[in-house]
């Protein structure tokens, strides 16, 4: 009985690691598709990778970046690959806008834009408070670099031997894009709200500021 046991336990497993497998294959081929997407303009604008535009990361804003490292070097797919594996760590960690939502309903607050936009204000200005959404569901910059380094280290020969410029430049590099790549296929697929976007420049914007 308890091998049987044992069997059918393995079973649901491995069925269960194959289909999550299935799911990633299938998620990074639809942001591999995003980002070759120059003729419908859907990623280009905030992201580049375009003849006219380089890669970066395009808000309309003074901070806008272009990537200089050696990240904007890198195969698309493995980028997609990143940003996909990034978004799961962020989740794992308690971000992302499926958790901003949950924190929101735990302790409503006045979600009108107005709301929304003065929350986020204070957030970006001031210290953590740990009943507050915005904070809660942000991931804080540092613990995104440490994932990436890590992450870069174990796939990308280019990265463990980069010297000039030096690692932190591609890791930034590396958060701000896939943040942008992960949050704009978010944006395309039913999360297009207004509110959705204006969390994700909020986002965003912390991340340009290594917040």
């Amino acid at each position: 009985m308890f091998r049987i046991l044992l069997a059918a336990l393995l079973v649901i497993v491995m069925g269960t690691a194959v289909q999550a497998e299935d799911q990633r294959a299938t998620m990074i081929q639809e942001l591999y598709e995003l980002s070759q997407d120059v003729l419908t303009q859907n990623i280009v604008p905030v992201r580049g990778g375009s003849k006219d535009k380089p890669l970066g990361l395009y808000l309309g804003t003074k901070e806008d970046t272009e990537f200089r490292s050696g990240y904007k070097n890198v195969e698309p797919r493995t980028q997609c690959e990143w940003a996909y594996d990034l978004h799961q760590f962020i989740l794992k960690n308690g971000g992302g806008w499926n958790n901003f939502q949950k924190y929101l309903q735990e302790s409503p607050p006045d979600v009108s834009a107005t709301g929304l936009l003065n929350s986020s204000i204070q957030s970006a200005s001031g210290g953590k408070d740990p009943k507050d959404a915005w904070d809660r569901a942000h991931v804080p910059y540092d613990k995104q670099a440490a994932f990436a380094d890590q992450w870069w280290k174990t796939n990308s020969q280019a990265y463990s031997k980069t010297v000039v410029p030096p690692k932190d430049w591609w890791t930034h590099d590396a958060v701000l894009d896939g943040n942008n790549l992960w949050t704009r296929y978010e944006q395309l697929n039913d999360k297009g709200s207004s509110d959705y976007v204006m969390w994700r420049d909020s986002e965003l914007a912390k991340l340009l500021k290594k917040q």
